[in-house]
Formats: structure tokens, C-alpha cells, sequence
């Protein structure tokens, strides 16, 4: 399907379905022209983003079945799906982010949240089960990988405010400076602190607190722990605060629940998880590179250090990597993930001197970061390959 032949499809289902219609349909063709304009930002979906954009790369009938499936309910992939089934729920979960972010979302992309997070509730269609397994729904037995932000958000206090935790309070300076990132707690948890509510005990005096608090209408665990460097880090307690992920429609795969997407849901032929080692990246570098020169490829990478690849995605200078990556917070009630955000490989990865050159798609942006040879399995542990369509 071409793309002439897409946005007719766009046209008559606009004319079918009363549902699917304004912002959608303009952001559908913008889509279609535009593959790298989807979106993995304020939400959870960020592996389910780079499946609906390769669909739009390489098969862009089946990023129409999957708009068909979502307004028409039309069944995806011989996935029974039905009218609304796909789309109401993904509505009330898009309204739950527009109440949390406020002025922070944004609505032009309420069409890349349905669609990408319908694949999910496809995986759920077709076995329940399967998804438990993938690690992909936050509460689950397996580690799952949090998506934009990474579950906890790098929100730091100081370690002069010890002696007010182990008093069970909050001084003025310590509240402030939870307030002040309060904006990044709620993108990557879901909820901001309450401070009028927040009842403090002391784990282990002098080195992890526990915060509870009321926000959204439900109970809320944030831990504060006393870090090697110094800082004190705020963490969120994902046992305890899970739900506002659920809610909100955020949905973290581990690899091997990308795998079960791409061949259960999204129809991929070929789908391989490569896992890169310190002592022999080269090997996975080839095994890569063979992958995207043949027909339809996908390359998606599970990376770590997140706040690196964010400052690299706003700056050309922060694109280098020179330095062991960040390894991720820790997420309480949880073993540590496989990566805190899935982008995608853009093109072939080439080796220059000491270090490795990646091409890179993520969050509407394509740009190439530069990783030392030594660092890239650290920044890049896990990928996920194949061909999207025959």
C-alpha cells in the first residue's frame, strides 16, 4: 500500500465511523507522511510507538487494519476485537493522562497513545496469560521496563534534610525541592506528592524513609534512600503506587514481551532478542547491521543511562558517550530492569576508532550518538530484531 493508497483508506474510514474523525484523521496523514513524527512521549508505550512507526515505514496496510481495528472494530491480525473495544478503553486511560500532565500534555497526539496502546490491549486479547508472562503489566511476577522517564524519575534531595526525615517532617527546603520536581514525578509515576498528606517513617533512621500520601484518590509510596555519592534519592514504590500506571495506560515490556507483540499481535515474520556482551559487542553489531540491510527491517534497542539519551536527544553535544553508563534507580519492588526506554536503530552501526556510531530514532527525533566501544553494552544491553512484514 502505497501512501496514496493509505490516505484514502484514512478518507473512507473517516466516512464510515462518525468516531474517527478531526484531530485523528489529520494526525493519521501526518503520520503516513511522516513516520517519525510518532510519538513515545508522556506515556508507557514507547516499544508499542516504534512497532506502529515501523508499520508506517514498511507496511502501511497494516497500520490501516490497525486504525480499522481501533475505530471500525474490525479484528487485527485474526484478532476478534469489536466496536469500542479497543477504542473506549484506550479513551478513558488517554483522559486519565490529559487530567495528570494538565498544561504538560498534549492532545495533538491522542492518536499515537490509542493506537500504540491498543497493541497492548491486543496482547491482552489474545492471551491474558501471555501477557503476564512478557512482564508487561506493572504488579506482575517478571521485571518490567518503565517507559519515558523510567520508573523512578531522577528526582534527588540533599543529605542535610536526614536529620528532619528521621523526625518524621518535612523542612521548607525539602518540600520545595519536591515540589519543584514534582512535574518529573508525575511524568514518569503517574501522580505528584501531596505534601498536606504525606505521613513519614524512617525504614532505617539515617539512611531510607518511607513517604504515604493521598494523590488522584489513592493511597501513595514514595522511598527515599541515602545514596554512596551523597544525594538522597526519591524513588517510587511501585507495589504500593502501581495503579496509577495501570490506569493511565502505561505498559512496560521486558524483551521477550516485545517478541510476543511483534510475532503474536503485530504480525512480524521473524523476531530474534540479541543480547550484547562487554568482551563482544562487535558480533551483536554485525548481527544487527545484517538484519536492517534486508527487506522491512526493524532494529529495536532497550537502553540504560536514560538521562544521557535524553540530553542527547535535545543536543547535539551531549551525543557522545565517553563515559560507563548510569545504571538504572532502583525500582522498589522490583529486580532491575532491561532497560529504562526502547528506542529504535535507524541504520547501520559503524565503528569509528574506539567507539561505535548508532543511528537512532526516539521520542520524534532521528539523530546519531556516539558510544565507546567498552560502554556499549552498558548503554545498549538488549535488542530486539526482525522484519516487520514478509
Amino acid at each position: 500500500m502505497d501512501v496514496a493508497q493509505a490516505k484514502q483508506a484514512v478518507s473512507d474510514l473517516k466516512a464510515a465511523q462518525p468516531s474517527f474523525a478531526g484531530p485523528d484523521v489529520a494526525r493519521a496523514n501526518t503520520l503516513i507522511d511522516q513516520p517519525d513524527a510518532m510519538n513515545q512521549g508522556f506515556y508507557g508505550t514507547c516499544g508499542m510507538a516504534a512497532v506502529v512507526r515501523s508499520f508506517l515505514q514498511y507496511d502501511r496496510a497494516r497500520f490501516v487494519e490497525l486504525l480499522r481495528a481501533v475505530y471500525a472494530g474490525t479484528d487485527f491480525n485474526g484478532i476478534a476485537t469489536g466496536p469500542g473495544v479497543l477504542l473506549d478503553g484506550r479513551l478513558k486511560q488517554r483522559d486519565a493522562k490529559a487530567v495528570q500532565f494538565d498544561t504538560a500534555y498534549v492532545p495533538l497526539f491522542d492518536l499515537d497513545f490509542v493506537l500504540t496502546r491498543s497493541l497492548g490491549k491486543l496482547l491482552k486479547i489474545r492471551s491474558p496469560e501471555m501477557l503476564r508472562r512478557a512482564g508487561a503489566v506493572l504488579g506482575g511476577d517478571r521485571p518490567a521496563v518503565q517507559r519515558e522517564g523510567a520508573l523512578p524519575g531522577r528526582v534527588h534531595a540533599r543529605p542535610e534534610h536526614i536529620a528532619t526525615l528521621d523526625a518524621a517532617r518535612l523542612d521548607a527546603e525539602l518540600s520545595g525541592d519536591l515540589k519543584l520536581k514534582g512535574w518529573r514525578l508525575g511524568e514518569v509515576a503517574g501522580f505528584t506528592v501531596d505534601l498536606s498528606t504525606v505521613n513519614i517513617e524512617a525504614k532505617v533512621p539515617g539512611d531510607q524513609w518511607q513517604l504515604r500520601f493521598s494523590a488522584g484518590g489513592r493511597d501513595r509510596v514514595l522511598r527515599i534512600l541515602r545514596t554512596a555519592a551523597g544525594p538522597l534519592q526519591v524513588a517510587v514504590d511501585v507495589r504500593a503506587s502501581e495503579s496509577a500506571f495501570r490506569d493511565q495506560g502505561d505498559l512496560g515490556l521486558d524483551a521477550d514481551g516485545l517478541r510476543a507483540l511483534l510475532l503474536d499481535v503485530a504480525g512480524a515474520p521473524t523476531a530474534t532478542i540479541t543480547h550484547l556482551t562487554p568482551a563482544t559487542p562487535q558480533a551483536a553489531v554485525d548481527t544487527v547491521n545484517a538484519q536492517l540491510a534486508g527487506p522491512n527491517p526493524y532494529v529495536y534497542a532497550f537502553i540504560r543511562s536514560f538521562d544521557d539519551w535524553t540530553a542527547a536527544n535535545v543536543s547535539a553535544a551531549a551525543r557522545t558517550f565517553p563515559n560507563p553508563p548510569t545504571p538504572p534507580a532502583p525500582i522498589w519492588g522490583r529486580v532491575e530492569p532491561e532497560g529504562e526506554h526502547i528506542i529504535a536503530v535507524n541504520g547501520p552501526i559503524r565503528k569509528e576508532a574506539t567507539a561505535y556510531v548508532l543511528p537512532v530514532w526516539t521520542w520524534r527525533n532521528a539523530f546519531e550518538v556516539r558510544i565507546e566501544a567498552t560502554h556499549l553494552a552498558g548503554y545498549v544491553p538488549v535488542l530486539v530484531h526482525g522484519s516487520i512484514s514478509n
